[in-house]
């Protein structure tokens, strides 16, 4: 039994050494593309009410910094499939003897994980993922967009619009204004929150960073006349991706 024992826990121990090994990896890849996008340009650092924030010289800069940046982790995944798994179930569970979810945008995907993960729980409905990267038509279900910009032909038609890039803009309530008139009667903006997102966490790439009570003030100064957040989904207790989920409802 000892023997048994020993090779249990020598498994054990080697699939532990292997999960902080890939994290390890992927925090590098983050910390490298932030380095090199740093020698780019300089930003003007702005600090608000539980926010701080990058501001660029121009909008060409901030471009070539997202675009630069997406590409040096351009294998990184950041969301792990089991929370949008989680957030499937939970819209199926919110429309349960109602209307079918058939369509939803991701923004900010970068490899387009997000939506291929929401189709695959979400049976039969059409989710596009955005990037500002050009590297966004290399992915199934992927288009080249920046997420600040209107897009006539989605609004009114999404069951949902996810995103846990918010902390990539420039002018987040610009973003989540046009996310939310997107959304058809009853949709769901939900926007992920995590340690990564607080403003300690804002760099030259990530430029805007807030706790979870800035962006929800921020989601009803921009969005307040379209809807209403509704509350917030918990969790925190998830191993692989500590999380809250901020939920805002078009009304």
């Amino acid at each position: 039994m000892a023997d048994d024992r020993d090779d249990d826990t020598f498994v054990d121990s080697s699939v532990d050494a292997a999960k902080a090994a890939r994290k390890a990896a992927r925090k590098g890849m983050f910390k490298r593309a932030v380095e090199q996008v740093e020698g780019l340009t300089t930003t003007t650092v702005k600090e608000g009410e539980g926010f701080v924030q990058h501001l660029y010289d121009d909008y060409e800069t901030y471009r070539k910094v997202q675009e630069e940046g997406n590409k040096a982790k351009l294998q990184a995944q950041f969301v792990k499939k089991g929370h949008i798994f989680y957030l499937a179930k939970w819209m199926q569970d919110q429309r349960a003897g109602g209307d079918k979810i058939d369509f939803g945008l991701c923004h900010g995907v970068r490899r387009g994980k997000e939506q291929s993960w929401f189709r695959k729980k979400l049976d039969g409905a059409n989710v596009i993922g955005t990037d500002i990267s050009e590297t966004a038509t290399q992915f199934e279900n992927t288009v080249q967009w920046d997420f600040h910009d209107d897009n006539p032909e989605w609004q009114g038609r999404a069951d949902f619009v996810y995103s846990n890039s918010w902390d990539h803009a420039y002018d987040p309530g610009k973003a989540f204004a046009a996310w939310a008139k997107c959304l058809k009667l009853g949709g769901w903006l939900l926007i992920d929150h995590t340690r990564g997102h607080m403003p300690k966490s804002s760099n030259v790439l990530d430029p805007f960073g807030a706790t979870r009570e800035a962006v929800m003030r921020i989601l009803t100064d921009s969005c307040g006349a379209l809807g209403k957040v509704t509350e917030v989904l918990d969790r925190t207790a998830a191993e692989d991706y500590p999380a809250t989920v901020i939920v805002f409802q078009r009304a």
